[in-house]
């Protein structure tokens, strides 16, 4: 191990983050030894979710697309008041009230870390929580 590592692998946020997407891309392909099973992938897409919220430029697209999706709903009047909590808890609907779909889990979960951070509360919970053990242990 070198001097320079400070975590217990030591692959940097942008890394893991790379790493986690291309294993969940071959998984859901499932056409190799590894199989992601389609009820997990939410939950391994929230760990590159999380993992993105602390990597480099290329992964700096997700909080974004989580801003312009509350957007799309907060500034339509036909919906009335709509908090960020309101997005947070249809995307949560979404990935497990629906029946498991590799794009919509995949992509839902990795907006997850941001839409719950902007929403606050209860929901920061998990994202900070996690975020910081996630980090700790790749980077």
């Amino acid at each position: 191990m070198s001097s320079t590592a400070t975590s217990l692998i030591s692959l940097g946020t942008g890394g893991a983050a790379t790493v986690g997407t291309f294993y969940l891309y071959v998984g859901i392909r499932g056409k190799g030894k590894i199989d992601v099973k389609p009820d997990n992938v939410p939950y391994w897409s929230y760990g590159i979710g999380l993992l993105a919220a602390n990597a480099g430029t290329a992964f700096q697209q997700l909080p974004t697309i989580s801003q312009q999706l509350h957007d799309a709903f907060q500034g339509n009047p036909a919906i009335g008041e709509w908090g960020p909590g309101a997005t947070a808890a249809l995307a949560t609907v979404a990935v497990f009230g629906l029946a498991p779909r590799a794009w919509k889990d995949s992509l839902l979960g990795a907006l997850a870390p941001s839409l719950f951070a902007a929403a606050g509360g209860l929901w920061a919970m998990p994202a900070n929580v996690l975020g910081s053990l996630l980090t700790s242990v790749v980077a």
